[in-house]
Parts: structure tokens; sequence; C-alpha cells
């Protein structure tokens, strides 16, 4: 998929740019608005639903799965070597495991007040270095974890891709629907777990293949 390292740190690069200018463009313009327009669905079948997707990425879920795959994957390449199904496997405990690490780390960083703080209290914004949950909104957990298991999914079934993604996306969109985050938290969210399972698929497959 990528010649290079840094062909791929140049895409990471452009993408990266082209996502802090949306999260600028939406934390200025468009997060409130819709955080406005979703908490008038509060209550409704809309946010029954939307609980349920949301908890299809729940961190206890995507820490399990991280789990499996990495003890099954390790005892598989003990066994039988280092395999495409062993690194498979590995592949989705990597980019799901540095995606939460990472996306815990920059949340305590920027410490952004959640939408149900705004509509307690008016507060908006980032108020850095916190571990509160009503502080740390940005980035969503749930979109980087849903984005690292569904683009692990699709480097490893590109003719299905769009069934993973897809899924994600909802879940991503959910988020904002039942009122925890704000669309800037699920973009950047969704970037970080997308890249982490691009530069896993990377390291796993590409790089490895070329030293053997």
């Amino acid at each position: 998929m990528f010649s290079s390292s840094r062909k791929l740190s140049a895409y990471t690069a452009l993408a990266g740019l082209i996502i802090i200018a949306l999260i600028v463009l939406f934390y200025q313009s468009f997060d409130l608005p819709i955080a406005k327009a979703a908490h008038i669905l509060k209550g409704t079948f809309a946010v029954t639903i939307g609980t349920f997707i949301s908890d299809l990425a729940s961190q206890h879920i995507i820490q399990t799965i991280s789990f499996i795959t990495l003890i099954a994957g390790s005892i598989d390449t003990m066994l039988y070597g280092f395999s495409t199904r062993s690194k498979a496997l590995l592949l989705i405990a990597l980019s799901t495991i540095t995606a939460m690490l990472i996306g815990d780390e920059l949340k305590w960083f920027f410490g952004r007040f959640r939408p149900p703080v705004y509509f307690k209290n008016g507060s908006y914004g980032f108020t850095w270095f916190s571990d509160r949950y009503l502080q740390n909104s940005f980035p969503s957990g749930h979109s980087l974890r849903a984005f690292s298991v569904a683009t692990s999914i699709a480097l490893l079934l590109p003719r299905k891709k769009y069934i993973p993604l897809l899924i994600a996306a909802l879940i991503a969109i959910s988020r904002v629907i039942v009122g925890k985050h704000y669309p800037a938290d699920i973009i950047f969210g969704s970037f970080i777990g997308a890249t982490c399972a691009v530069w896993s698929y990377y390291f796993i497959f590409q790089r490895n293949s070329k030293n053997e």
C-alpha cells in the first residue's frame, strides 16, 4: 500500500493538516450549533439507538478485543511462525492499544469540556491537563477505538472495507447524537484510530516483508 515510511509520513502529515483545519472550522463555527441540535433529541428514540450503537465501541469491548487478539496472535506466532493469520491478529491488537494510549494522553492534555457542561453552566473550550470525565472530550475515545478496529479490518479485507468503516462512522456520529461529544472530537478521534491502524499495518505487514 505504501512503498516507504517516508511516503506514509508525508500522507499522514498532509491528512493531519486537513484534520487540523477541519477541527478549527468545527470548533469555531459548527460544534455548538450541532451540539444544540443534538441536545433537543434528549430522551428520544434517536438517543436510545445512538446509545446502543455507541456501546459497540465501549472501552470494555475494545480492550477485550485487544487482549484476545494480542494473546492469540502471540501464541500463533510462537507455534506457527509469523504468518498472515498471526499478523492480522497482532495488527488489530497493536492498532487498538496504540490508539487508546494516545487518546488517553491527549484527553488529559486538552481537557475539553463535554457538551453537558455547556448546557449546565455555559462552559465551552479547553481547560488543559484534566482527568475528569466531563473535561476530557477531545478526542472521542469511542471514535478512535471504532476506527482503529474498522481500519484494521478494512486493510485486511479491502473488498469489504466499506462495511467496517461505515459501522465506525455510525459509532462516531452516535457520540454526538447522545450528547457526549462535539463533532470536532469525533473528527480527531477518527483520525487517530485510522492513523494508528495504517501505521500498524505498515510495520507489521509491509516493513517486515521488505526485510525478509
